[in-house]
């Protein structure tokens, strides 16, 4: 096979140059069948802009790029790579078809559009930023077909490893730091602003808990995930008594028991009363219930004991949780009834023997 290397060449292009690919296969993500569009036809004003329409769908999160490069600039860290296209020019202008970068080309042109239209103005340097493209030119007069498949999935299957959520809270808290506003910083690394608002926060938390004399040791990347859970939580951050203004839990005492349960025990080495950082979700339900923290509280205390007595002074949950068992019974479609195995079987008629006790019990106990 052909080295890829020997038939990339670097080049300099104009965005208007760059024809976005009408027969991109990111548009199988939005459910539709690839009829493709004949390659003479790619450079028509309502094949480019119809195809433009679709790059911008939620999907393809060309809107948070878009303000990326319109904060930092379009950096060519990762070149966008290009072909040409193969019915010749238009108007002795030479186009390109896209190969790999169609949402960068996409988010470029878009802010184009938007100067253009006075919904943005940019200076000279800018416009030109956008609008004079370093690329990668492939000579498919010598690659072979399946050149076009590769260099995309170099990308997007075995691709660039995304950052962890730790990772970019500490680069939204560096960006900050720095002086950069809020929204100024979610917009540098493509991120909304609520979702860099939280990462903040969680690293400022782990932070504290770095600090803390007695658990700092433990406040690991890893324990990231708990805060994030905390923050999702309403009550679990009112009873941490979280303070936006100096970015800190300012309740000393639940804060110690909190991170006391995010760790084992080092003196009796029992497990963390919280495992792991799913176990918030369960933890919430409890935190308001003296009672049931009273359990967990104890020496023999754990999550499932304090879940099982808030469940026992709480009937009325039982609630919901008959009304998503009536939901999957009744998703249950004539094929899936065919094929079900005798565990199903068996789990199904089990909750028909518990519905028919329940209801006799009801009439026992003499219900209206």
């Amino acid at each position: 096979m052909t080295s890829l290397a020997k038939i990339l060449s670097p080049v300099s292009v104009e965005l208007n140059e760059l024809l976005l690919d009408p027969n991109n296969p990111r548009f199988s993500e939005l459910g539709e069948d690839l009829n493709p569009i004949p390659e003479n036809r790619f450079p028509e004003e309502r094949v480019q802009s119809n195809t433009f329409d679709k790059m911008k769908a939620d999907a393809f999160a060309v809107s948070e790029l878009k303000d990326t490069i319109k904060t930092v600039g379009f950096l060519p860290m990762d070149r966008i790579v290009i072909r040409k296209w193969k019915a010749g020019s238009v108007n002795d202008s030479q186009k390109y078809v896209v190969v790999e970068g169609n949402r960068r080309v996409t988010a470029l042109k878009w802010l184009l559009a938007l100067h253009d239209a006075g919904k943005e103005t940019f200076d000279a340097e800018q416009l030109e930023n956008f609008s004079q493209i370093s690329c990668l030119l492939l000579d498919d007069s010598v690659a072979p077909d399946s050149a076009l498949l590769i260099l995309p999935g170099l990308r997007h299957v075995s691709g660039i490893k995304e950052w962890g959520p730790y990772q970019k809270a500490k680069t939204v808290h560096a960006l900050r730091k720095s002086g950069m506003g809020t929204q100024e910083a979610a917009q540098s690394l493509g991120l909304s602003t609520k979702a860099a608002n939280n990462a903040y926060r969680c690293f400022l938390a782990l932070e504290q808990m770095k600090a803390d004399e007695e658990y700092g040791e433990a406040a690991t990347p890893k324990m990231y995930s708990y805060f994030e859970e905390a923050f999702k939580r309403a009550e679990v951050k009112k009873w941490l008594g979280w303070d936006d203004a100096s970015g800190q839990f300012v309740n000393s005492e639940t804060r110690a028991e909190f991170y006391s349960w995010m760790v084992p025990d080092p003196e009796t080495g029992d497990s963390a009363k919280l495992p792991e950082a799913k176990s918030i979700r369960d933890f919430a339900r409890i935190v308001t219930d003296e009672e049931s923290m009273s359990v967990l509280r104890g020496p023999s205390g754990t999550l499932a004991r304090a879940l099982g007595r808030y469940e026992a002074e709480h009937p009325e949950d039982w609630y919901p949780k008959v009304l998503a068992a009536e939901t999957a019974v009744k998703s249950l479609t004539p094929a899936m009834l065919r094929s079900m195995d005798d565990n199903a079987q068996s789990a199904l008629l089990r909750l028909k023997d518990l519905v028919e006790v329940a209801m006799r019990d009801r009439v026992l106990l003499g219900a209206q």
